[in-house]
């Protein structure tokens, strides 16, 4: 029964639900959260081709930036349930001059460096 299955093994039955029918496009909400890390690589790099293979997009909604980075061509970011910033994964950490986009995720979750910055001169427009 599905009721007995552990948080692992319930992710891993959602995305092969989520594949049967091979969409185009898929709205993915944490899909590797769950997951051990070697079994979160595996769905990581099985995904990215299945978009190849099948020409599909994938919307991804994650906290892990390191996955963001790593799956998202075009990447918004959120701070309070309003989109504050979008770009490319390289162009966003650029523009905030980090090493990495969870460096650039915590910036526009704390309000610090650029994030700051944008913000202040957004108030005064």
């Amino acid at each position: 029964p599905a009721g007995q299955l552990s948080a692992g093994q319930k992710t891993r039955v959602s995305l092969a639900k989520s594949l049967i029918n091979a969409p185009e496009l898929l709205l993915l909400d944490e899909p590797t959260a769950s997951l051990d890390p070697d079994t979160a690589d595996w769905v990581r790099g099985y995904l990215e081709n299945y978009c190849t293979r099948h020409h599909a997009s994938i919307l991804l909604a994650s906290h892990n930036m390191a996955e963001v980075e790593r799956m998202c061509d075009n990447v918004l970011m959120m701070r309070t349930g309003r989109i504050v910033d979008q770009g490319t994964p390289a162009g966003l950490i650029a523009r905030y001059g980090r090493q990495n986009l969870e460096q650039v995720f915590l910036d526009i979750a704390r309000g610090t460096g650029h994030a700051a910055q944008s913000e202040v001169a957004a108030t005064r427009q």
